[in-house]
C-alpha cells in the first residue's frame, strides 16, 4: 500500500525543528537586557505625536467621569519606548495606568508601529502586598511573586468595568494604603517595585546578572518559556464569540472541499475536457484560502498554528487519503498570517526617530 505524501505534516515538522534549533540562539541575541534601575522619563503632552495623543484622549475622558485625572505621562528610557500615563483619584486608594504598547513593523521602506493599549488598576496594601487588575492579552514569561495578586481581564476595555472588578477583589484583601499621587511618588514606587520584582526573579532563576553589572538578562529557562508560549495557541487570549464561528468555518470548509467540492470540480472538468487534477487543486486552494482568511480576520495572534490545527487535523482524521504533495494548510496559514498583519498595520502609529523595545521585553514591562 502506497502512503501518500503528507506535505503539510512535513512542513509543520520542519517548522518545529527550525524553531527548536534556531529560537534559543536568536532569543539570546535579540531580547534586550532588563535594567537594574529604571531611568524614568516624563513625556510632556506637547511631545506626543497626534496618533499617540489620540490614543490617550478617550481614556482621559472616560476616567475623568470617574474622577481620575492624569498625573504624568512617562516612559522607561533605558527599557524601550512604550508610553504610560498614570491617573489618580484623590478619594481612591487605587491608581490607574494606561500603557501604549508599540511594536515595530516592516512595510516596504516605512517603519510603522502597531499599537495596542493596556488598561490596569493598581492597589498597595499595608502588609506590602499588591493587587493589579489588567487586560494584558499575553501570558508573561516571568514568575509571579507571592506578594503580587494579578487579575487578568483581557476582554474588558472600559475603565469603569475594570474598576468594578478591581474593587471587588480589593474588598477581599487587606488594608489598602494611599496610592502615589504625584510624579516623584510614582517614579519612586516604580523603582522600588522593580527592585523587589527583579530580586524575586533572580531567586527563581528567571533572571541572572548581566555582564555589565547594570542589567539583568533572561536565562535559557525563561527563553524556553517564550518558545513554548509561541507554540501554544491557547496562550493568546481572544474573544470566544468571534473565534468559535470562524474556527468552525476554518475546520469544515477544507473537509467539504476534500469530500465534495474538489471531486465535483474534477468530474465537471473531465466532462468539459479540462484536466481534472487542476480543477480539483484550484477548488482546494480556493477553499483553503477562504478558511485562512476567515481565521485571519478573527484572530491576530497564533494564526499559523491555529490554521494548521483546524485545517489539517480534521482532514487527517476523516479523509487522510486526500493528503498529498500540496501543503494546503500551510498555504491557508500564510493567508491568515498576512491578513492578521494587515489588520495590525491599519491601526499603526508612526514614531519617527525612535527605536522600539523587542516584543519579548514588552511581556515583562509592568505599569
Amino acid at each position: 500500500m502506497q502512503i501518500p505524501v503528507d506535505a503539510d505534516l512535513i512542513f509543520f515538522l520542519a517548522t518545529l525543528g527550525n524553531i527548536g534549533f534556531a529560537a534559543l540562539p536568536q532569543l539570546r541575541k535579540s531580547v534586550p537586557p532588563v535594567p537594574a534601575k529604571y531611568q524614568l522619563e516624563e513625556v510632556s503632552p506637547a511631545a506626543l505625536t497626534p496618533g499617540q495623543a489620540a490614543v490617550f484622549a478617550p481614556y482621559d475622558q472616560k476616567l475623568a467621569a470617574m474622577n481620575y485625572w492624569p498625573v504624568c505621562t512617562y516612559r522607561v528610557a533605558n527599557y524601550g519606548h512604550n508610553l504610560m500615563r498614570s491617573y489618580s483619584n484623590p478619594s481612591e486608594t487605587s491608581r490607574c495606568v494606561v500603557m501604549l504598547v508599540e511594536m515595530k513593523l516592516t512595510v516596504g521602506a516605512a517603519q510603522p508601529v502597531s499599537s495596542t493599549t493596556l488598561l490596569s488598576f493598581h492597589t498597595m496594601f499595608a502588609d506590602n502586598t499588591m493587587l493589579t487588575t489588567r487586560n494584558m492579552p499575553l501570558k508573561s514569561v516571568m514568575d509571579r511573586p507571592p506578594y503580587q495578586t494579578i487579575q487578568e481581564r483581557p476582554y474588558i476595555k472600559e475603565p469603569a468595568e475594570m474598576k468594578r472588578e478591581h474593587d471587588a477583589q480589593v474588598a477581599k484583601m487587606g488594608c489598602p494604603v494611599a496610592a502615589p499621587s504625584n510624579r516623584e511618588q510614582i517614579f519612586k514606587a516604580l523603582n522600588e517595585e522593580h527592585d523587589r520584582f527583579c530580586a524575586y526573579q533572580l531567586e527563581q532563576g528567571v533572571l541572572e546578572p548581566g555582564p555589565d553589572g547594570q542589567t539583568y538578562v533572561l536565562t535559557d529557562k525563561t527563553h524556553w518559556r517564550g518558545v513554548r508560549n509561541h507554540l501554544n495557541p491557547f496562550v493568546h487570549r481572544f474573544y470566544a464569540w468571534r473565534f468559535l464561528p470562524a474556527a468552525l468555518v476554518t475546520m469544515f470548509l477544507p473537509l467539504v472541499a476534500v469530500l465534495k467540492l474538489a471531486p465535483d470540480a474534477a468530474r465537471a472538468a473531465h466532462n468539459f475536457g479540462f484536466p481534472p487534477s487542476r480543477a480539483s487543486d484550484a477548488m482546494m486552494l480556493a477553499c483553503y484560502t477562504v478558511a485562512g482568511a476567515v481565521l485571519g480576520l478573527a484572530l491576530e495572534n497564533a494564526t499559523f498554528i491555529w490554521v494548521l490545527l483546524l485545517t489539517y487535523l480534521p482532514v487527517r482524521l476523516i479523509a487522510p487519503e486526500a493528503l498529498g504533495p500540496v501543503p494546503y494548510s500551510a498555504f491557508a496559514g500564510l493567508v491568515a498570517w498576512s491578513i492578521s498583519q494587515a489588520r495590525k498595520r491599519q491601526r499603526s502609529v508612526l514614531l519617527p526617530q525612535r527605536s522600539l523595545s523587542q516584543s519579548a521585553a514588552r511581556l515583562i514591562m509592568r505599569s
